[in-house]
């Protein structure tokens, strides 16, 4: 797989074009499709995709959190099967193009000579609809237009807004129904307050790697880490304010959402180090209790019902 990041024509290629959050299984079955169609006209599969949500610059209040970072979007196209990944910025300029002058500038700056146009895929500034003017647009530009079939899997129908939809609902086992694997969530081990250590449930205070990474609904999870030995381990997440512990109780809208891990039946020292928080089941919603003792009395419950969840299946 390689990573394009500047005009490069040596390789002729057949792209498809899209942000690809979550490289969920309908993307997966694009880039077949793409690789399909690439060993039959004697091009290279390649995805082209942007460096940011092209809602971002839009409408930045409407851009979603997103469910993968541009470094594991990349790696998951790439193990999906596309051999060239075009990687462009979503600026001003591309946000203005036609329909035919982006094909025009794929064609000579990346050597795309086919595109194959998803099921209800679209692009350009002008909103062209339906595959027959995207096909005589794409001859002038000399870029053949080539529609893909829509997916119907198992998981069909299946988006990245019904995926984010599932999460911040509280339900992980659709959303991972949904991805094909676990939602996952990567962050670098940060100090806490030490508030769960005194109370016999030490955490790990987990920092998103991506800033704009979907953090699921506020509550309890069962769900494993992956800890920097690459053992995945069964754990409880909380999501959300503390608000037993915490000064405030009432969230404020610079206080941020913390997401802590406790897991079981591990020691050792992870500060600064990089966790995968896979999500499994939705256990409750964090609530404040009266002490400590009864929040202590609560996770004894949690860490069962996560135990049996999680527990290898017979």
């Amino acid at each position: 797989m390689r990573l394009i990041t500047k005009s490069d024509t040596k390789t002729r290629r057949i792209a498809a074009v899209g942000m690809y959050d979550g490289v969920h299984p309908g993307h997966r079955f694009l880039v077949d499709y793409l690789r399909l169609e690439a060993g039959s006209r004697g091009l290279t599969p390649a995805v082209v995709t942007f460096s940011r949500h092209p809602l971002a610059l839009v409408r930045p209040l409407e851009a979603p959190a997103l469910l993968t970072s541009l470094e594991d979007r990349v790696n998951m196209l790439g193990e999906a099967g596309a051999e060239d990944i075009i990687l462009l910025s979503f600026n001003e300029s591309l946000r203005r193009m036609t329909a035919h002058d982006f094909l025009e500038m794929l064609h000579r700056r990346y050597g795309i000579d086919a595109l194959v146009l998803g099921f209800n895929n679209r692009f350009g500034h002008d909103m062209v609809e339906g595959l027959a003017q995207y096909r005589l647009i794409g001859e002038k530009a000399g870029v053949e237009v080539i529609p893909a079939p829509e997916y119907r899997g198992g998981s069909a129908p299946v988006s990245s807004s019904a995926i984010r939809r599932c999460l911040m609902e509280g339900n992980p086992s659709e959303a991972a129904r949904l991805l094909g694997r676990p939602y996952t969530l990567r962050g670098k081990v940060v100090d806490g307050n030490h508030i769960g250590r005194t109370i016999g449930y030490p955490t790990a205070n987990i920092e998103p790697t991506e800033p704009r990474a979907l953090v699921p609904k506020n509550g309890v999870y069962a769900a494993r880490v992956v800890t920097p030995d690459g053992v995945r381990r069964p754990a409880m997440v909380n999501i959300g304010y503390r608000p037993t512990v915490s000064a405030e109780n009432i969230p404020q809208p610079d206080r941020r959402v913390s997401v802590e891990a406790h897991i079981f039946d591990f020691t050792g020292y992870i500060y600064d180090e990089e966790l995968t928080v896979e999500f499994t089941a939705y256990l409750r919603p964090e609530r404040r209790f009266d002490s400590t003792g009864k929040l202590r009395s609560q996770l004894a419950d949690d860490e069962k019902h996560a135990r049996k969840l999680l527990a290898p299946k017979k």
